[in-house]
């Protein structure tokens, strides 16, 4: 079977699909991954075949136009939205409204490439809208990959539940096709125990980090030496291009005078597999992002999350409710991270908490048999 992938972005949203391309190849089935000609060198460094289809509208990067100021959110916001207020609401509309400029840019390039291919399924990351409307003018199953978001965000909706924004249905027209078709399946690397209810149809699928053959040791330590294993790490991961703010470095500078190891995670060593854990980390400090939560989580290490945007609080404060971690505020003073990370290095009940998420994680279906179950004639159903 031709199996075509799509995503709008490399780093967090292409890391969860390569291990399920790979996995389609190894089954002996055809892969091409469709991006923005900006991500297809990453593609090809994962070592699959990218497909350019166009390049992305200006500020369409991770944050684009849409607003840092996010105030105090409910707790349970996706899937109670009603309970959020007018600049709240407008918010996550801005952030779908982005999406679907991406999902236009994309599409034409998209559609023409499934036309010639004509792949028998479309893979597409969650928030690549373009991969709904490939599969509805193809007519063959589309199946949402998600990247480790606690929740099911359906930001291609006005309010997360009502009917599709204005501008994804002028899209789905556009080529002729219904915009109430959507996704039939989710595949989803958030543990059951983090995620939130959705009416959504899911399968939970195990993160595998980029590079390894099989899950990472426990505790994060990948089979390191004992050499490896003694060392007092503590591994920081920052999306921003300009690292950790000033309160983080100070909280970690003072870390390091109390014999703590601070290293970069990814590292930025050449060769270093991006999402996998170092050996001997003993706690994570970022920003919340769903992929290095999962990655994180299936390594068994304590996570401190320094949340900056909704989505990265909500993974936060489920990481907090099952006791794996700790959500701080992006404007906390470098006491309070410090003796937050301490916290959690010092209190036995979060290491134990990481090791039972990773177990929860080890016992998820493996990209192997995901394919087996997409492929399976029970699965080609998955299209509405």
């Amino acid at each position: 079977m031709r199996v075509l992938f799509t995503t709008w972005s490399s780093g967090g949203h292409l890391a969860p699909m390569v291990p399920l391309a790979r996995a389609f190849l190894a089954a002996g089935h055809q892969v091409r991954i469709a991006v923005p000609s900006g991500c297809a060198a990453a593609v090809a460094h994962a070592g699959l075949v990218p497909v350019p289809v166009g390049p992305l509208p200006k500020a369409s990067g991770a944050a684009g136009a849409v607003p840092r100021r996010i105030g105090n959110w409910p707790a349970d916001w996706p899937v109670r939205p009603a309970g959020l207020g007018a600049e709240e609401r407008g918010m996550l509309r801005a952030l779908g409204e982005k999406q679907v400029r991406i999902a236009e840019a994309m599409a034409q390039g998209l559609v023409a490439f499934a036309r010639c291919w004509q792949p028998g399924l479309v893979v597409h990351d969650a928030s690549a809208y373009a991969g709904t409307v490939a599969a509805a003018v193809l007519g063959v199953p589309a199946v949402g990959q998600m990247w480790g978001s606690a929740a099911v965000l359906r930001l291609d909706r006005q309010d997360l539940h009502g009917p599709p924004l204005p501008g994804y249905a002028r899209l789905m027209r556009r080529y002729g096709v219904d915009p109430a078709y959507e996704p039939g399946l989710w595949l989803d690397p958030c543990p059951p125990g983090l995620a939130l209810p959705s009416s959504a149809r899911r399968m939970a699928v195990r993160f595998v980090p980029d590079g390894q053959d099989g899950p990472v040791g426990q505790d994060g330590q990948d089979g390191a030496s004992e050499e490896g294993k003694a060392a007092y790490r503590v591994c920081v991961a920052w999306d921003d291009p300009g690292g950790p703010p000033k309160p983080v470095r100070a909280a970690l500078r003072h870390a390091g005078t109390r014999g703590a190891e601070v290293v970069l995670w990814p590292g930025p060593a050449a060769g270093a597999p991006p999402y996998r854990l170092p050996a001997g980390c003993r706690a994570v400090l970022h920003q919340g992002g769903g992929t290095a939560v999962v990655a994180a989580a299936a390594a068994g290490v304590p996570q401190l999350i320094v949340a900056p945007r909704p989505e990265q609080q909500l993974n936060g404060a489920r990481l907090a409710l099952v006791g794996a971690g700790r959500l701080v505020p992006v404007d906390a003073s470098p006491a309070r991270l410090f003796a937050e990370l301490s916290a959690l290095l010092e209190q036995p009940s979060y290491a134990a908490a990481a090791r039972e998420l990773r177990a929860e994680v080890l016992s998820m279906v493996g990209p192997d048999e995901a394919v087996t179950r997409l492929v399976s004639p029970a699965q080609a159903s998955c299209a509405p």
